[in-house]
Order: structure tokens, then sequence, then C-alpha cells
């Protein structure tokens, strides 16, 4: 049992259907120790049960299947995983008004209030609705163009990488399972356990970056800090009394 957990690393090290290469094939066995099998039998293929085919004739079509649904014949028929991100700073005459139009606006795009510290606010709101957030807060108060900053973060490469590295892990999970059914003594059946949990570690992970990223894809992040109206640019015009001009324009007709 334990040359089939170690053949099984070795050829899983080797294969090349791995977008980033062996890079992230090899890792499955980076924190198990090294097992030499015995001598003669480096180049010993494990058989499986009967119907079964040999580990790697296994492991192998596990990446040819992963690799054809993942990766499409065509770069043209990649669908494009984008990351949207914005930040705005907004002149206003009622920060707290203004910050309540934001959130209602939000939710009214089907999005929500993420975190609020402050003067400032931070909202997700459906991607294909980020273009619209400008022209609203422009509804609101004087949008400072030097401030603002919009971010288009492309990461549809991590997320194909991800997902094939997922598909193949699942598939060579299925095979511990199986060897496991096997397995004829307890220390074997320990050994594919030990190893079989940390496969599970190792899915559940690369899941959550997944979802992560799904969810970074479908809701773009806009934050927007609030500044009162008189605190903005300074004015180029000033009034014929001195004490009315120290008053503020802004303030008076409030």
């Amino acid at each position: 049992m334990r040359r089939c957990i170690w053949v099984l690393g070795v050829l899983l090290s080797a294969l090349p259907g791995c977008a980033a290469g062996s890079a992230y094939s090899g890792d499955m066995f980076a924190q198990a120790p090294a097992m030499e099998p015995p001598a003669g039998d480096k180049d010993t293929i494990v058989d499986l049960p009967e119907g079964s085919e040999s580990v790697k004739e296994e492991e192998g079509r596990s990446v040819a299947r992963a690799t054809s649904t993942t990766t499409p014949k065509k770069a043209g028929e990649v669908r494009r995983k984008v990351v949207y991100t914005g930040w705005f700073t907004v002149d206003v005459y009622e920060i707290r008004e203004a910050q309540q139009k934001l959130v209602a606006l939000a939710e009214g795009m089907g999005g929500y209030m993420q975190e609020t510290s402050g003067p400032v606010v931070v909202v997700r709101v459906p991607a294909e609705k980020f273009e619209q957030i400008e022209p609203e807060l422009k509804k609101l108060g004087r949008v400072d163009d030097t401030q603002t900053r919009i971010q288009a973060t492309d990461i549809t490469a991590r997320f194909v990488d991800t997902e094939l590295r997922l598909k193949t892990k699942k598939k060579y999970l299925q095979t511990l399972t199986r060897m496991l059914e096997q397995a004829g003594t307890l220390k074997d059946k320990l050994e594919v356990q030990k190893e079989i949990a940390r496969l599970v570690e190792e899915i559940e992970s690369l899941e959550g970056q997944l979802r992560l990223m799904s969810q970074q894809v479908a809701l773009a992040t806009v934050t927007v800090t609030f500044r009162l109206a008189h605190s903005g640019p300074k004015r180029t015009f000033r009034l014929p009394w001195d004490w009315l001009d120290a008053l503020g324009i802004e303030n008076l007709i409030r």
C-alpha cells in the first residue's frame, strides 16, 4: 500500500495537463514524508481492482477531461472574469443624508452596504450596473474628479487554473477512495485515510477560492468618501465683505 501511494505521488507530479505545471500537482505530497519504493520497483504500475485502470491511466484521463471542459479550443470563447473597483470623493452639504441615499441606491440596484466608517461608505453593486454609480453620485453632490479612481482586474487565468486544479484533485480523491475500499491491513487503511483527509482540505480550500472570486466578479466594490461642500476646493471669488466671505456662501444658502 505504501508503494501505491508513492507511485500516485510520482505520477501526479508528472501530469502534463495542469495550467501551472508540476508546481501545482506536486504540492499534493509536499507535506507528506518521502517514501522510497523497494529496490527495482520504481517503474512499477500499481493495478487497481479488476475492472479499473491503472493509476497512471486514471490520472491521465482525469486531467484530459478537466482540460477539455475548462479550456475552450479558442481563446475568444473564454468568458472573461473581471473584478471592478471604484473610489470616489463627493462634496455634499449633509453627509449623513448623502450616506443614507447611497445605501438606498446600492440596495435598489440589488447590492448592499459592506461597511461604513465616518464619512466613508463602502457598497457592493452588481457588476453590470457599475457604470451607473458615478452618474448617480453626481446627483448627490459634486464629484471630485481628481480623487476618482476606477480599477478593472482581469482574474480569468487564475479562475480557470483554480477550477482545473479542483477537478483534478476531485478525480484523484475518487481513486484514493477506491484504494481505501481495497486496503487489506489496518496500516494500509490509515495511510490512505491520512492522504484522503489532506486532499479533502485542499479541495475545500480551492472551492472557497472559487466562491470568493465568483463573488468579487459578480459584485463590484464602490468606496465613497463624503466631504462637506465648504471643505472642497477654494473658491475663485470673494464676497464684498470680509466677515461675510469668512462665513462662506455655501453656509448662507443652506
